[in-house]
């Protein structure tokens, strides 16, 4: 046994420094792809300079070499010194020309550099993001489910519902790393960004600098928006204190906010004193079909029914939007409307659900919760 728990803690140990490795090679990497992100932004700047002025330069070279042709053409009637003069201009333009053409073909030169190079960089960045998911479960259910799953090994059911929360947890911190990262983490990146563009032309322009804070005071507001709804969407508090309508109710007032989609709650029957896991569990399919009408519906109302049956709740999120066909969705439910966690959680409280739409004439989600037992 002494031998067992040896192996055991060394494998844990040898799977989490492989993780800490991960996480170093991702955040040298993320710090590369914002430094050649920063570097590519000027760029973009010093190549739109520089074509400006071998615009100019062009003009002013093509009228010299008109000048010193008509020079050439009426010689008599200039002096040596005139002469002189027009052709040293004429060719202090052209040279200053070709070098003009030269920046701008090596700034253009590094620009695509840069873009191949980030192109890897951002696929360097996505595997070990997955990998470091892959890493964490891998932790996770060594480190929390070893014990609880050499006592269940004589009831199936059971070791199969430990397998399907642990994966529900994964799944759940998966979607919040990718909110965060989709969301605030970018917009973040980009306002550093652009306070370093913005103190470079300081000096410059101060009416484009001016301009510029004033789109990052907006960036920044809908940002501190994105990151309310996340805290909020992570854990509602208001069900510890008010109930499940009053919590959809709160959610429903931020969605029309956050999205512009207009959202009636209809209510029918008597609001039950539900367990309260089965109410996060409720509030959650809530969320979720929600967000689908947000994501996919491409429409400007939508509603939620709740029916409260004596032995079931039943939930209906409806919306005319522009439907989809339901027989691919759920071919491949992996790839659609997160209904791979919609599945596991209603199996968790032996719910069921549906999903019926028409292309162009929209899409009405429905599930039922038992909570008589």
């Amino acid at each position: 046994m002494d031998r067992l728990s040896d192996v055991f803690e060394a494998t844990l140990k040898a799977v989490e420094d492989g993780k800490e490795e991960i996480f170093n090679i991702y955040e040298i990497t993320r710090s590369e792809v914002q430094r050649l992100k920063k570097e590519l932004e000027f760029l973009s700047l010093e190549i739109s300079e520089t074509i400006r002025r071998v615009d100019n330069q062009l003009k002013d070279e093509k009228s010299l070499r008109q000048k010193l042709m008509e020079v050439n053409r009426n010689f008599k009637n200039f002096n040596e010194k005139q002469m002189l003069d027009i052709y040293s201009q004429a060719k202090d333009a052209q040279v200053e020309l070709k070098l003009l053409q030269a920046k701008e073909l090596q700034l253009r030169t590094r620009r695509d550099e840069i873009e191949r190079s980030l192109k890897n960089l951002d696929g360097t960045v996505q595997r070990a993001e997955n990998l470091m998911n892959q890493v964490g479960l891998a932790i996770r259910l060594l480190k929390e489910g070893i014990t609880e799953i050499s006592q269940l090994y004589s009831n199936d059911q059971r070791k199969e519902i430990a397998f399907r929360i642990i994966k529900a947890q994964e799944e759940e911190r998966r979607r919040i790393a990718r909110e965060v990262h989709d969301g605030p983490a970018q917009s973040l990146a980009n306002i550093v960004l652009r306070l370093e563009i913005a103190e470079k032309l300081l000096m410059i322009d101060h009416d484009q600098v001016k301009k510029e804070i004033q789109e990052l005071n907006n960036q920044v507001r809908e940002n501190l928006r994105d990151i309310r709804r996340i805290i909020f969407d992570l854990r509602p508090i208001q069900l510890e204190s008010s109930g499940i309508i009053e919590t959809i109710k709160n959610y429903i007032k931020n969605y029309q906010k956050t999205y512009g989609i207009e959202c009636e709650l209809i209510v029918d029957g008597v609001e039950k004193q539900l367990n309260p896991s089965l109410e996060v569990a409720l509030f959650r399919l809530v969320q979720e079909g929600m967000t689908n009408v947000a994501k996919h519906a491409d429409t400007s109302k939508c509603e939620v029914v709740l029916q409260f049956l004596d032995d079931w709740i039943i939930g209906q999120i409806i919306d005319q939007g522009r439907g989809f066909n339901t027989k691919e969705v759920l071919t491949n439910p992996g790839e659609h409307f997160g209904l791979i966690g919609i599945n596991e959680r209603i199996d968790m409280y032996s719910g069921k659900f549906t999903i019926k739409s028409v292309q162009g004439e929209g899409t009405v989600f429905e599930f039922g919760l038992p909570y008589a037992n």
